[in-house]
């Protein structure tokens, strides 16, 4: 009798664990997003990042250590319109996880269509229409602050004891984004070209909001043909563009192709870098010098 109460008492001490990890995880699905939540909740919350380093937001499968992981979280961010999210994790979501609080960072944004396709079988899965939208919102300053105050809105209801500090936190997170803000604002509209290459489009919204062009190597997410190569380069040249910016999670021939051709130089960006912060300094330190 004394065994079986004990046994009892101890299955309940875990469950009451497990529920207390579960309320401080929360899950976002890239590397910036993290940076975006301990910069407003410190060490108050463990984040778990379901795209690890290296991986490919616009392919990637949801394994069963990422499930496990995604299961004991109590809030889901999400940035809304990522390939992976749309397939994979909104309707797993719905049928296995409603205990979950999912959050899209993407609401309330100004989006951009555009392509964010894979070669990728999704089975039985149909795509909402709206995952033609351009997701990268994250490499915009202006939504990465909305995206900031999402995170400070929601986890205050979630922790109300903890509001007054994430809104400091928020308040001194913002301080940084102005000041990239800013410096874009100094470097960028003394370029004469404001136009660059890239391969995957993921600087939609950067460009946006400082009146610059982007043009993607991509042909509306695939990999592009010779055609397509042919226009793109005869475009670098008409414009004089001499940019090319890869990502880490690419195939860099077709880009280095592209270079040899218009006299131009491949420089390696990473939009899912884990330090947002230094990962925008870096791309305005490259415009500032590399752009004419």
């Amino acid at each position: 009798m004394k065994i079986g109460i004990f046994l009892i008492l101890v299955v309940l001490l875990w469950a009451c664990g497990e529920n207390k990890d579960r309320e401080k995880t929360i899950s976002v699905s890239i590397l910036p997003q993290r940076y975006f939540v301990e910069r407003i909740a410190g060490d108050h919350v463990n984040v778990n990042v379901m795209i690890p380093p290296g991986a490919n937001p616009a392919v990637s499968d949801l394994s069963t250590e990422q499930l496990k992981a995604l299961h004991n979280s109590s809030i889901y961010f999400a940035v809304g319109y990522l390939p992976f999210e749309v397939s994979n994790l909104y309707p797993f979501l719905e049928k296995q996880e409603k205990h979950i609080q999912l959050v899209k960072q993407s609401e309330g944004m100004n989006l951009e269509e555009g392509a964010c396709d894979h070669d990728h079988d999704h089975g039985s899965h149909e795509h909402d229409h709206a995952a033609n939208f351009d997701p990268h919102v994250w490499m915009s300053p202006k939504y990465a602050e909305m995206m900031a105050q999402t995170i400070c809105r929601v986890l205050s209801e979630k922790f109300p004891e903890k509001k007054a500090e994430f809104e400091e936190n928020l308040m001194q997170f913002k301080q940084e984004i102005d000041s990239i803000d800013a410096e874009a604002r100094r470097i960028i509209p003394e370029k004469q070209n404001k136009s660059f290459l890239i391969y995957h489009p993921a600087l939609t919204y950067f460009a946006k909001d400082y009146g610059m062009e982007q043009i993607a190597i991509e042909d509306e997410g695939k990999e592009p043909n010779p055609t397509h190569l042919k226009s793109v380069i005869d475009t670098c040249r008409a414009k004089g563009i001499k940019i090319v910016f890869i990502q880490n999670q690419f195939d860099v021939a077709n880009a280095k192709s592209v270079a040899r051709e218009i006299g131009g130089e491949v420089i390696a960006i990473d939009p899912l870098n884990a330090d947002w912060k230094k990962e925008m300094e870096s791309l305005l330190q490259i415009i500032e010098q590399k752009m004419k």
